[in-house]
């Protein structure tokens, strides 16, 4: 006699995906140094200087306001967002020529923390204030050096007051902004040997040229 078997077969339940929201946990809020700002300035081309002074006072405002995610609080972004320290980056990037990318970072900065108003609404006025061209006097006077200094070489430059002051053996003079417009005194010295009339002429065509663009002080 023959013997029949039957087997019953029983499908494996199938458990959901491991994912943080089935174990109960909230994903992590985004770092703004590292997993915004500096996946975006590699997106631009930014000169090296002036990049690395960048990173250089973001890390040192990092550690002052304390808004990494890993181990202090973002909420701090809004106060960092309204210092000092931010005025001054800020004249970096528009010392730069590259507002593009601290807009770009801004943008980025908003989505990141959409869920939390606060900290969004301190990202706006940063952003708008960039965009409109706003800023305290700090950080137009340290815009103003960084592009005096990209220009003059081998020349002192530095905020004096209320103005940037550049001098060198043969060039002096500062710079101060007026009533939206820039107030520039220029005084420049030196001795020239001429071997003919020719270079004469040309050197006091060059001083009657500066001269005529100036008024008396």
């Amino acid at each position: 006699m023959e013997a029949f078997y039957i087997f019953d077969y029983f499908a494996p339940t199938l458990k959901p995906s491991l994912t943080p929201e089935n174990w109960g946990v909230k994903e992590m809020v985004k770092d703004f140094l590292r997993q915004v700002v500096n996946p975006t300035l590699i997106e631009f081309d930014i000169p090296a200087q002036i990049l690395t002074e960048i990173r250089k006072k973001l890390e040192i405002a990092e550690n002052k306001y304390d808004f990494s995610a890993f181990m202090g609080n973002p909420k701090n972004l809004v106060k960092f967002f309204q210092s000092p320290e931010w005025k001054e980056i800020v004249s970096l990037f528009k010392a730069a020529e590259a507002e593009a990318a601290l807009i770009k970072i801004l943008e980025r900065a908003k989505e990141a923390y959409k869920d939390d108003e606060e900290i969004v609404k301190a990202i706006e006025k940063a952003l708008e204030e960039v965009k409109s061209g706003k800023s305290e006097d700090i950080t137009n006077l340290e815009s103003l050096k960084k592009r005096i200094e990209s220009v003059l070489k081998d020349v002192e430059v530095k905020i004096s007051g209320d103005r940037v002051v550049f001098e060198s053996e043969k060039l002096e003079g500062y710079i101060e902004e007026e009533k939206g417009e820039y107030l520039v005194k220029i005084e420049v010295r030196g001795v020239k040997r001429a071997s003919n009339w020719n270079e004469i002429e040309s050197l006091l065509r060059e001083a009657e040229d500066l001269a005529s663009k100036l008024t008396p002080p």
